[in-house]
């Protein structure tokens, strides 16, 4: 497996100071898959490099207001298209202005939260701080169930990431060229891949299980060792980022582990 990751060195993410003002600190992948609750501030300072690669859907444009900026004129802001029901959401490049930005929206009284690492978490979900890590490596049918359905359950009330690894990357594969009108290519085993793969009832099949828990913000790390192993490279599906092993033992140390063979 890879030894270095490609985000660098990063902190594990600890709680606020006493007596501070909380803001909730929301994840980037949940963000994204309720648009339609936030309204994006950046708060990086120009010339900082890195940017937003995407907005919210329904947001027009993401206005950037300096920290400094943003305190100084807190009371005479002006947020083209944000109402009331919206959340605002600060970012920063690696989420620690974004935390102060969103403590002082909130004594203004605003609904406000910002994203844990920033851009670099928007821009990369490798990056995620979960609240549950979920790994796979085998191919076995019930633990697949198994570990998906702990997916799709947790994602509900905290932040979840699965981490493929081993054989178990290939269901990852997409399914272009070998699954067409509901049947397979002659050949191809249907159970080494998302759609074939089940252990049947009571389980819920795998992909719908897998898709439930994307569409609610869950973030999928594929090995990359483990896809190049595979032969894998790609022709892995939408909705899946490769990962290195620093990234995975990182977010052990800052969250709870769940491993499944």
């Amino acid at each position: 497996m890879c030894s270095k990751s490609k985000l660098g060195e990063l902190a594990p993410v600890g709680s606020a100071a006493a007596g501070a003002v909380l803001a909730e600190a929301v994840s980037a992948a949940w963000v994204k898959s309720h648009a339609q609750n936030y309204y994006l501030v950046d708060v990086t300072e120009g010339g900082e490099g890195d940017t937003l690669e995407a907005t919210l859907e329904g947001q027009a444009s993401v206005p950037r207001i300096p920290l400094g900026e943003l305190i100084r004129d807190i009371d005479q802001l002006k947020l083209e298209g944000h109402d009331s029901s919206k959340t605002l959401v600060t970012l920063c490049k690696t989420g620690v202005r974004g935390r102060i930005a969103a403590e002082e929206l909130v004594k203004e009284g605003y609904k406000a939260a910002y994203v844990t690492r920033g851009l670099l978490e928007w821009n990369a979900p490798a990056a995620t701080k979960a609240g549950l890590v979920v790994t796979m490596s085998g191919m076995e049918k019930e633990k697949i169930s198994v570990a998906l359905s702990a997916c799709a359950n947790s994602q509900k009330t905290t932040q979840t990431v699965l981490v493929v690894m081993a054989s178990a990357v290939q269901l990852f594969r997409k399914t272009d060229d070998v699954l067409m009108d509901g049947k397979w290519k002659e050949g191809v085993n249907p159970e080494e891949y998302l759609e074939g793969c089940w252990a049947g009832e009571p389980f819920q099949q795998s992909i719908a299980l897998w898709n439930a828990f994307s569409k609610s913000g869950g973030v999928t790390l594929l090995c990359t060792t483990c896809v190049k192993n595979k032969g894998c490279e790609g022709n892995t599906r939408d909705g899946t980022t490769l990962m290195n092993l620093p990234d995975l033992l990182r977010m052990i140390h800052e969250s709870k582990c769940l491993s499944i063979a």
